[in-house]
């Protein structure tokens, strides 16, 4: 608050308080734009504001963070059921018993925070995905086909993870928690990519160049896809010939490079494992830490395609000019809702037509952060090629060992009748022995 001014004195510019709140400095500032002020001291007082104002909004997403894991923390995690797309989920046990509706309202938050992390950064339609009825018979496949089966494929993604006792009541209005803690986990992971995790996901060279929007611009803006100007078209963002998306990229779309680029992994091990995640990843000792973790209280035990497509899209939004993470770049113009849809689609598509580059991307992906599960036919996700090889000749081995085609030649008994049918001599001499043996007998005993 300003001041006190005396009745008898000249007004003055209030002088700053000490030990104030963000908002009472901001408010201070703006009692600083005065008609006295020169054009040099207006331009700096902005520039003040705009720090402030931006610091603000740092400690609200810091604080819409901390709410989001404390909450994950506090709500007891509820297992997931197989999913329904392509089987690609272990299966889990039923949903917990209904609870007071506090507690409901809260797992419903955390199932919309799972739904944002493992399916989606965004609903197609957020008001018709309420209203629209269950298809009990909905099939995958035709997710693509209009707006509304794709409304409909996110609706039973859904379903399959909101609480048992929240499915029925999913018309009603607080069930919209679910789209708050959608909310609340996009808004804390753009911070913490910004922010804690940064270090991890550029080098030296390019923190240099994260301080404002325009040197992200003039620096990052062909890595994720900027195409200029021309005579005949304006300048636009490419969305699948964009550098940052490959782990080796010639100019041109390249399925068996897409996706791989080691940051997409860094920025969903962010998510997943927390603002040191991406420490040792590609290694035998990745980070874990000991707090709870996205990944065990979410239980995700498999990469989704849709995880997939989040990560390239935060990694385009990481390295744009957009100082918010938006549906729409506030700096970019770029449509990171549509974005996404796109990579998903093209992923989704592939899968479902049994697509090489996309089942080689998602053994990959699993290969680096579940390593230990098991495919869907018992091998090592994350078996190295010279273990996979290996285990191959050990089945080959057994497989090929010969099988028995005849008798042993000894055995450790005799019988009768395998001597009679081998040589009819034994039988003679047999009987001859045994005459002779028991005629001394009865010489002896008479």
């Amino acid at each position: 608050m300003p001041r006190r001014i005396d009745s008898d004195s000249e007004p003055t510019t209030p002088q700053r308080p000490r030990n104030q709140g963000p908002l009472a400095n901001i408010l201070n500032v703006f009692q600083e734009f005065t008609p006295s002020k020169s054009q040099r001291q207006m331009r700096g007082l902005r520039e003040e504001l705009q720090g402030l104002l931006n610091d603000a909004e740092d400690a609200i997403s810091a604080k819409d963070s901390e709410i989001a894991d404390l909450s994950n923390q506090v709500v007891p995690a509820r297992p997931r059921r197989r999913r329904k797309r392509f089987h690609r989920a272990d299966d889990a046990p039923a949903s917990l018993d209904s609870q007071n509706s506090e507690t409901l309202e809260d797992r419903t938050r955390k199932a919309g925070r799972h739904f944002l992390i493992d399916e989606g950064l965004f609903f197609i339609d957020e008001g018709a995905i309420w209203s629209l009825d269950v298809d009990d018979d909905f099939d995958y496949s035709t997710e693509f086909n209009s707006k509304s089966t794709c409304i409909q494929a996110q609706l039973q993604d859904v379903i399959r993870l909101l609480p048992d006792d929240a499915v029925s009541r999913r018309t009603e209005e607080w069930i919209g928690d679910a789209v708050h803690g959608m909310g609340g986990q996009r808004s804390a992971t753009a911070y913490r990519l910004r922010r804690p995790s940064l270090k991890h996901l550029a080098d030296a060279t390019d923190l240099k160049h994260f301080t404002t929007s325009s040197n992200r611009f003039e620096n990052f803006k062909q890595r994720i896809g900027y195409v200029p100007a021309t005579d005949t078209a304006g300048a636009y963002y490419s969305a699948f010939k964009a550098p940052i998306l490959y782990d080796e990229f010639a100019g041109e779309i390249d399925v068996d490079h897409l996706f791989r680029n080691p940051l997409l992994l860094n920025i969903h091990a962010c998510i997943l494992r927390g603002a040191d995640g991406p420490t040792n990843l590609f290694t035998d000792n990745p980070y874990r830490p000991q707090a709870p973790y996205m990944e065990k209280i979410h239980n995700i035990t498999r990469t989704s395609t849709g995880a997939i497509a989040n990560a390239a899209v935060l990694a385009i939004w990481l390295y744009s000019a957009d100082t918010k993470f938006l549906e729409r770049g506030n700096e970019t113009n770029i449509n990171y809702r549509k974005r996404y849809r796109q990579y998903v689609e093209e992923l989704r598509k592939g899968l479902t037509a049994k697509k090489a580059w996309v089942d080689a991307l998602l053994n990959y992906w699993d290969g680096v952060f579940f390593p230990d599960a098991d495919d869907d036919d018992g091998a090592a996700r994350g078996a190295g090629d010279g273990e996979n090889a290996e285990m191959e000749s050990v089945a080959d081995a057994f497989a090929n060992a010969p099988s028995r085609e005849t008798p042993p030649a000894v055995r450790s008994h005799v019988l009768l009748s395998d001597l009679l049918l081998t040589d009819g001599r034994i039988l003679t001499l047999l009987l001859t022995t045994a005459t002779a043996t028991i005629t001394a007998i009865v010489n002896r005993t008479w």
